[in-house]
């Protein structure tokens, strides 16, 4: 049972609502820094979100203290981001208290206590710390830090949020599309070759592009693709459904194939670990161009192949990681 609350909060919450502002890192070489050094340094502003005109109070029935802690897991005080590579770390200054830690003896109980942005009155130092190789950039986003009452799974007391995505921009090579669309004609074939559900044909081979350019030397990116099938956009099976209509043969499908090994589909979504979202390269500053070899062959789906036109359609995302 909570046995704190706000006696201020003007949103109807049962916590104060904080954000953090002033978290602005400039572009920068991640070959430059060594694992577990810091990238950027800075104070953030903190504002109260849901404190009333009277201020931001709170009352416990019982002596409480408050446990700060970060966003995730941390490992070594460093709490991990959005961005493979970066973490980062929080210090109060006062005390060189660095979270996740906690007060002692804070709130005496039945007493009204006003409830400070974030850590006490000390100013905040946020550091953003290398802890792996940085191959890409991004946001970070979301829950900053929170207090909560004595322990880090207690009453939720107050939750500080970033007030603007803080945006990373390494210096690392960045690649786009050199071939948007794709056609690949298919070779005609007789339905007597298919000898049963799950026969294939021989498969017509066709490639991806991608240009690239930029990054600090030494630097590189992680790439990767998701199919989707247009013509029915939940499949995340292996075998492109075909359009439908006057003229369409019937029991087969299309199989894209990487390396010959028929791939899957899935939403189209550039988000880290998409569905059937599957690795290209590692493509290292100074790499212009980079090939995606591939491959579509006929897959026979039904108990029987009903001869007629066949047009598959499949869309592609990349992401880089």
């Amino acid at each position: 049972m909570a046995s704190c609350r706000p006696l201020g909060a003007t949103n109807g919450l049962s916590y104060y609502t904080v954000t953090a502002s002033g978290i602005n890192p400039p572009a920068f070489n991640p070959q430059a820094y060594s694992i577990g050094a810091t990238i950027y340094r800075t104070s953030p502003t903190f504002t109260h979100t849901n404190a009333s005109w009277q201020g931001a109070n709170i009352i416990c029935t019982e002596n409480s203290n408050e446990y700060w802690i970060g966003s995730g897991t941390p490992i070594n005080k460093i709490y991990p981001t959005s961005i493979n590579g970066l973490g980062i770390r929080i210090t109060r200054v006062t005390g060189s208290f660095v979270l996740p830690f906690g007060f002692t003896g804070y709130y005496t109980a039945n007493y009204s206590y006003t409830v400070l942005p974030i850590i006490s009155s000390s100013p905040v130092i946020v550091e953003l710390i290398k802890t792996g190789e940085i191959t890409a950039g991004g946001s970070i986003s979301g829950v900053f830090a929170e207090a909560h009452e004595n322990t880090p799974d207690g009453q939720l007391l107050i939750q500080v949020t970033y007030a603007n995505p803080v945006i990373i921009k390494p210096t690392i090579p960045t690649c786009s599309v050199s071939t948007p669309s794709v056609t690949v004609p298919l070779a005609s074939v007789e339905g007597s070759s298919f000898k049963g559900v799950g026969s294939t044909s021989a498969a017509q081979p066709f490639q991806l592009g991608l240009a690239c350019s930029g990054g600090n030397a030494g630097t590189s990116t992680n790439t990767y693709i998701t199919f989707t099938d247009a013509n029915q956009l939940g499949n995340t099976s292996t075998t492109l459904t075909l359009a439908s209509g006057a003229g369409a043969a019937g029991g087969l499908g299309l199989q894209i194939l990487n390396g010959g090994t028929p791939i899957g589909y899935g939403p189209d979504s550039s988000a880290t670990g998409n569905t059937n979202q599957w690795k290209v390269a590692t493509i290292a500053q100074g790499v212009s161009t980079i090939a995606i070899p591939l491959s579509v062959r006929y897959i026979q789906t039904g108990n029987s192949v009903t001869p007629g036109s066949v047009t598959g359609r499949a869309t592609f995302t990349m992401s880089y990681q």
